[in-house]
């Protein structure tokens, strides 16, 4: 299971009915092409401060495999069913002024 953190602007989100949260971040770093916009997915469980579009800040996602990657639910581990990019958390970039974050 890969796990990386990435250095985005969000540049487009959408809620399902059933409350999963699709982010599309635009990677401010990229050298490969195919990495320079990243789809994840937020399971609804999940709990993050609101993120609004044109936020830059560091995102940290994983890659799951569909029958191979697992989780735990508490109990047991269970393999996930669906291969995905997993949001896992976002923490938005902080203006530095005189040596000290700027907190809005």
């Amino acid at each position: 299971m890969e796990e990386i953190t990435l250095h985005v602007k969000l540049v487009a989100k959408a809620m399902d009915i059933g409350n999963y949260i699709t982010y599309v971040f635009e990677n401010l770093n990229w050298k490969d092409y195919n990495m320079q916009f990243i789809m994840c997915v937020q399971f609804p469980n999940w709990n993050q401060d609101e993120i609004s579009i044109g936020d830059v800040g560091y995102v940290n996602v994983r890659y799951v495999k569909e029958g191979i990657s697992q989780w735990y639910d508490g109990e047991k581990m269970n393999v996930y069913k669906y291969t995905n990019v997993v949001f896992l958390k976002f923490v938005k970039e902080q203006e530095i002024v005189n040596g000290n974050f700027v907190v809005d």
